[in-house]
């Protein structure tokens, strides 16, 4: 079973809560999509219906298999039905008719709540009744990605636990672990352009745009040093519908020319022809246009200042 990767308070939480049988009847797992929420409600499962020896989850018993292949029948996993955009009352009224039930094979029952913060307020306040009086032997992993969305009724009645994005770095080594067919260069380009996020960047292994991200980064660090800016352009043209795609590359080059400035950069073209200052100010103009990009800048503006930017850097 995949541990939560470093999410350590997060971790801590959830092992004090089900240690000795004391975890409270509703928790809420918030993060964004990919930050691991699945894996934690799943870890949680796996703790609490585990039957084997020593420590748990041993991940080895038959309880903690059929957790991780979504067949055990004490884990029932709720979520926004395909095609809706809200969690229909009707099957919040569904769950809690169900919660009476008594377990099948375990000790208790678990209702994962996919999306919880895609509920409406009827649909919250429906929850709200089997929350105030849950059964015995019943718990609510609700995943939320903004808890801001759920009502203060309904916060008031769950224990809160947010997992935190890990850091690039950090989202590189889990990739080591978890895609280990990748190559090094196409972890670190999906690392970087999920921000560390470690589900998104397993998406992004998956796909071409990692190798193609950090191809391009090159090619546009060579232009831009030592070509003219139409070549530059042209390269920064073939991404202007494709802004996840142009934040993954220039998160390349940044790293390219911020390591540089600082002399860690493999011997080559960049490294032969940039002092240390010109690297550093390179870094700091692909950064600005970063900047420009997350908060939804047209894509040919924030070029030509990029390119601008860096050849008066150099």
């Amino acid at each position: 079973m995949q541990k939560l990767l470093y999410n350590p308070k997060a971790a801590a939480v959830l092992e004090h809560l089900c240690a000795g049988g004391r975890l409270p009847h509703a928790l809420l797992l918030e993060g964004p999509a990919g930050s691991g929420k699945h894996t934690a409600a799943a870890w949680v499962c796996q703790r609490l219906l585990c039957q084997g020896e020593g420590e748990r989850p041993c991940g080895v018993c038959l309880p903690c298999r059929k957790v991780e292949r979504g067949a055990h029948p004490d884990v029932r996993l709720w979520r926004v039905p395909e095609g809706k955009k809200e969690f229909p009352v009707e099957l919040v009224r569904q769950m809690r008719q169900d919660a009476f039930i008594a377990p099948n094979e375990g000790w208790c029952k678990l209702y994962v709540v996919e999306g919880a913060d895609a509920m409406n307020a009827a649909a919250q306040n429906a929850l709200l009744k089997i929350l105030e009086e849950p059964p015995a032997g019943v718990a609510f992993l609700l995943l939320c990605e903004n808890r801001a969305r759920m009502l203060p009724t309904i916060l008031s009645r769950v224990v809160p636990v947010t997992l935190e994005v890990p850091t690039p770095d950090q989202c590189e080594r889990a990739l080591e672990l978890l895609a280990p067919q990748a190559a090094p260069d196409e972890r670190r380009a999906a690392a970087l352009g999920a921000g560390g996020n470690i589900g998104r960047a397993l998406e992004l292994v998956g796909s071409a745009k990692p190798s193609k991200a950090a191809a391009d980064a090159k090619a546009l660090g060579e232009e831009l040093v030592f070509g003219g800016r139409y070549g530059a352009l042209r390269l920064l043209a073939g991404y202007e519908k494709d802004r996840t795609g142009l934040t993954q590359m220039l998160e390349l080059l940044r790293e390219e020319f911020a390591l540089a400035a600082v002399g860690r950069a493999p011997q080559g073209k960049l490294s032969d022809r940039l002092t240390p200052a010109q690297a550093a100010s390179a870094a700091q103009a692909v950064g600005q246009a970063l900047e420009r990009a997350g908060q939804n800048a047209s894509i040919p503006l924030l070029s030509a200042c990029l390119v601008e930017a860096v050849k008066a850097a150099i």
